[in-house]
């Protein structure tokens, strides 16, 4: 008997641990520590609370603890699990915890996974130290700050100061309770109203969306006909394309009479001779320039208005010839103009056939050709006097312009001589 108990002492003296005998034997996975103080072997491994395996061995490499673990058949470690040392309680045995991990696959057998190091209890003591420094020093920052009779002094005057504004405020709110209930009933019928046109607006697209979809749906065929016309145009561009740059070949090879134009110098000299020859004669009218302008005379002694269509001809710079085609309320019929003018500088002399007679002018420009003062005199044959007008013209925009001048049918007789405003649009 003593024999036998002697035995069994030294077997659990070897072996240490019976359960290891009976354990089942899983696959093996690595994790490495900076310090693995407070683990033995055979300590559990727990995943979500969970048994799951316990630590094999427990080796030194590479100056970190390389703890083997020997994981169940049948469970699976997810990848990017995590493992640390753990402990059930304050005092209670330390052990492996597995966080798992997210990952689409698991670890292998002989894996390793990453390793969290735990928070000892002398890191805690050391961190509960810095902190309680830092709360010490903000202690002594608000003693500073109110050691003195004045900070104090200010502190209690702040304080008054927020208990007055407070009673300020609750004064306000009992003042105008009635204001502000309504103010908010306002407000929140505001917010119903504005619920309510968001809703209207709503019902209105979807009717849109309803209508736009019948439409749709009603002209579905007319839509097809218009596809099919446009592939046919697209086809057709296609053709034409081909067709060009069938023509574009012929070119490049010296075909067709443009061909032979472009490879042949001496006709590409006629044809260019030729240009010369045209240019020589449209030259004198590259500088040709048109205006016209519509005008009306208001005669205040008469009440009449007297109306002009004006067209300019400008062979030159210089030279220009103007014809007329007037309403003459007087004799309520139409007459015309055809003068021709030359202009130097500020001064542009005329002559020719004015109102139906033989007459003349002189322009004067001014201000950048804004201003403008004219003479004329027709109907030299008319007893006892010629006509007379003199006006101007001021130019308030490109096409638009003010006129004001004097008729004078005798110089002798007041009644004679009228005087006349209008208006003119040129282009």
């Amino acid at each position: 008997m003593t024999i036998a108990m002697l035995l069994l002492a030294a077997f659990i003296f070897v072996v240490g641990d019976l359960g290891v005998l009976f354990r089942k034997q899983g696959y093996s996975l690595n994790v490495f520590f900076d310090s693995a103080g407070g683990l033995e072997k055979t300590a559990v491994v727990r995943m979500a609370g969970v048994k799951i395996g316990y630590v094999r061995d427990i080796r030194l490499k590479e100056n970190q603890a390389n703890v083997v673990l020997s994981i169940d058949y049948g469970i699976e470690v997810p990848l990017g699990s995590k493992a640390t040392l753990a402990a059930l309680g304050i005092l209670g045995e330390k052990h492996i915890e597995i966080l798992p991990g997210e990952g689409p696959g698991f670890y292998p057998s002989g894996g390793t996974l990453e390793g969290v190091p735990p928070i000892s209890f002398d890191q805690m003591g050391s961190m509960l130290l810095a902190v309680g420094e830092e709360f010490r020093e903000v202690g002594r920052v608000f003693g500073e700050m109110l050691g003195g009779e004045e900070a104090k002094a200010n502190f209690r005057e702040t304080l008054q100061n927020l208990s007055s504004f407070t009673g300020d405020l609750k004064e306000f709110f009992e003042i105008n309770k009635e204001d502000l209930q309504q103010g908010i009933k306002g407000s929140s019928q505001a917010v119903k109203n504005f619920e309510q046109r968001v809703d209207e607006v709503s019902k209105s697209l979807n009717e849109l969306i309803f209508l736009l979809r019948d439409t749709v749906e009603e002209n579905r065929e007319n839509i097809k006909i218009n596809l099919k016309n446009i592939k046919e145009l697209i086809d057709n561009i296609e053709e034409s394309l081909k067709l060009i740059n069938e023509s574009l070949e012929k070119i490049n090879k010296g075909e067709g009479s443009l061909g032979k134009l472009i490879h042949k110098s001496e006709l590409y000299e006629r044809a260019e001779g030729a240009m010369d020859e045209l240019e020589k004669v449209i030259h004198p009218f590259s500088n040709l320039r048109l205006s016209a302008g519509l005008r009306t005379e208001y005669y205040g002694r008469s009440k009449l208005l007297k109306n002009y269509f004006t067209l300019a001809i400008w062979p030159t710079k210089t030279k220009y010839l103007l014809a007329q085609i007037i309403y003459d309320p007087w004799i309520d019929r139409l007459t015309y103009s055809a003068q021709a003018g030359v202009r130097w500088g500020a001064i542009s002399p005329r002559a020719g056939i004015m109102e139906s007679k033989v007459g003349a002018g002189i322009d004067y420009y001014a201000a950048g050709d804004r201003l403008r003062f004219s003479l004329e005199s027709f109907d030299f044959n008319r007893s006892p006097h010629p006509y007379f007008r003199f006006w101007t013209r001021y130019t308030a925009s490109k096409y638009f312009h003010i006129l004001l001048g004097i008729k004078i049918d005798d110089f002798t007789l007041v009644p004679e001589r009228e005087i006349f405003f209008g208006l003119e649009l040129g282009f």
